[in-house]
């Protein structure tokens, strides 16, 4: 895991000037998962830049943050300095973690990012103990988002690839993207915080979108089931997934 990663180039990192409004933003499901499971060992697989352990850390044992990007990893240690948060350098897809040792697994939008999102979300299920919880986050399958992603983002990804098309990105789409957010948006971010949300929307390299049925399949696979589910207003829909017994 030498080579930079994409998210070691453009980390998902927005939003930290005010604890408060992280929290405020986490959804719902994820925060009372986190309180109902006061003193427990978590783990936050593709945790990134720190932003749900921020949270979890007032009430788990311990949280390990997991991630393959170094530099997300590091800004999140600078700025999450407790004794029960740790860090860990992997891969989603094949984690160096023992079988059936979290009580709680938090995979908040990341399995859609890994290119075998199954995989990812089964890496996930066989850490957590039998009776555990896991907290999954994934793009819809069925909204606008992936026609945006396919369509829009497959032009900006190409051009990407050239240095005359990064400076174009850099130089009009950021700054006009960074307009709109501060328009239509009631967080105020700076513009390096709106171009890590822009890379993150239209430049990633792989995003998948699963439906409710697939996610229910992954589950029947896995010996697992949905406890709680919820659609939210945006790209992801969540679920709380219970290993069983």
């Amino acid at each position: 895991m030498s080579d930079l990663t994409f998210y070691d180039k453009t980390p998902f990192n927005y939003g930290y000037s005010k604890e408060e409004d992280i929290i405020s933003n986490m959804n719902p499901l994820l925060k009372n998962l986190i309180e109902e499971n006061s003193g427990k060992i978590f783990y936050d697989i593709g945790c990134g830049c720190g932003r749900n352990l921020i949270y979890t850390s007032k009430y788990a044992k311990k949280i390990i943050g997991v991630d393959i990007s170094s530099k997300s990893l590091e800004f999140a240690s600078q700025n999450i300095r407790k004794k029960n948060v740790e860090f860990k350098l992997d891969s989603n897809l094949n984690l160096s973690i023992d079988s059936n040792i979290a009580d709680v697994v938090i995979s908040d939008g990341v399995c859609h990012h890994t290119g075998d999102t199954f995989k990812a979300f089964s890496e996930c299920l066989r850490i957590l103990k039998p009776g555990g919880f896991l907290y999954l986050a994934v793009y819809k399958k069925y909204r606008y988002y992936p026609f945006i992603y396919y369509t829009i983002g497959f032009f900006l990804r190409t051009i990407n690839k050239y240095r005359l098309g990064n400076y174009v990105i850099e130089n009009i789409f950021v700054p006009f993207h960074y307009l709109l957010y501060k328009i239509f948006k009631k967080q105020k971010l700076l513009l390096v915080e709106t171009k890590n949300i822009f890379y993150d929307y239209f430049i990633t390299p792989v995003a998948t979108f699963q439906s409710k049925k697939n996610v229910i399949s992954w589950c029947r696979i896995t010996n697992s089931n949905i406890k709680k589910y919820l659609r939210t207003t945006g790209n992801c829909h969540t679920f709380i997934i219970k290993k069983n017994d």
